[in-house]
């Protein structure tokens, strides 16, 4: 009961529990009616534990099921439905990473801001989905690009969540496999 009480005083809440002989126990738990809870998919980028929002994830795809290229310039592409997709190394995009990693190891996870531009987000591993609670960070830290709040998981983890909006228009947010060859023309060639 001390890991509830612990978990909810947190979050700003409080426990109260009340026991009567013969008729049982009941406890009770106040949460602040600020508490927000956010649907989301959990996954893992260079030792890292990332929250992405449900609202924005169009598509999964695991390695070896998508169709990458790589352009000219670096950039990696995801073909989809006759359509090109920037894919994103969200490791290199948030700073985890500087070494590129090679796409065929990676999830792919099709993400739509709001205004119906489309990213692919390169990640290590999808673990799980599950509702998780939006703890701010502005209390805290000042604001970070791509990322919109934290969580803290049910194992006493922190994840930070992502901002895919942000992300998306994070300026070399390709995480481009290679440097560009000289002369480069962004022509498709397979990857």
């Amino acid at each position: 009961m001390d890991v509830v009480r612990n978990e909810i005083q947190s979050l700003g809440g409080r426990v109260s529990m009340q026991s009567e002989p013969g008729k049982g126990t009941s406890v009770t738990i106040s949460l602040p009616l600020t508490l927000a809870v956010l649907e989301g998919m959990v996954v893992r980028v260079a030792d890292q534990t990332l929250i992405v929002p449900t609202l924005s994830l169009r598509e999964m795809l695991q390695p070896g099921q998508a169709s990458v290229h790589t352009l000219c310039d670096g950039d990696r592409v995801l073909a989809l439905n006759d359509e090109l997709v920037p894919i994103i190394n969200l490791g290199a995009a948030l700073g985890y990473r500087t070494d590129p990693v090679c796409l065929g190891q990676q999830s792919l996870l099709l993400i739509e801001d709001d205004s119906g531009r489309r990213s692919a987000l390169a990640v290590d591993a999808i673990a799980e989905q599950r509702e998780v609670v939006i703890k701010g960070l502005e209390q805290s830290y000042q604001s970070i690009s791509g990322i919109a709040a934290a969580t803290i998981l049910g194992n006493g983890r922190i994840a930070l969540i992502i901002d895919t909006d942000q992300v998306i228009a994070l300026p070399g947010r390709m995480g481009a496999a290679e440097p560009p060859a000289p002369g480069a023309t962004g022509d498709v060639v397979n990857a």
